[in-house]
């Protein structure tokens, strides 16, 4: 039973969205454009500055599209991220934090890397945008 619950959800990507929170699906919306290297979308997805930690070290770039190098994490052998987990840790009428992990696949389907990341997000006119990611372990953005 849990297989064939676990292959609707892959077949019907919209299926548990329902039971995602509002901020849960802006990071879903966000790995979305990630996956589509739409730097325009992610930044407009992200408040600025954004701020990322990865590894203990933080640093901050004014937009999003600046930490990040699609050509870069290409030559790694990227070519899509999928989330595995997506968690609401807290959420409130201004400030939420999500919980990812993720993995890396390559074009043909092999996996580069499984991260944790938790991001903090602010809303901003109305929608949830993503304000820091807090990476657990090094993850490459292309650089």
């Amino acid at each position: 039973m849990r297989i064939i619950c676990f292959l609707l959800i892959l077949i019907v990507p919209g299926a548990n969205a329902k039971t995602l929170s509002t901020s849960q699906v802006a990071v879903v919306k966000y790995f979305d454009f990630f996956n589509g290297s739409d730097r325009d979308a992610l930044n407009n997805a992200t408040s600025s500055p954004f701020v990322l930690n990865i590894a203990g070290v933080t640093t901050s770039y004014e937009k999003y599209g600046d930490a990040v190098d699609f050509d870069g994490l290409r030559k790694t052998g990227w070519s899509y991220s999928r989330i595995r987990k997506n968690e609401s840790i807290y959420e409130d009428e201004a400030t939420a934090m999500v919980g990812i992990n993720f993995t890396r696949y390559t074009e043909a389907g092999d996996v580069l890397s499984i991260s944790d990341v938790v991001y903090v997000l602010v809303m901003e006119e109305g929608q949830w945008k993503l304000k820091a990611g807090f990476v657990n372990g090094n993850l490459s953005l292309g650089k």
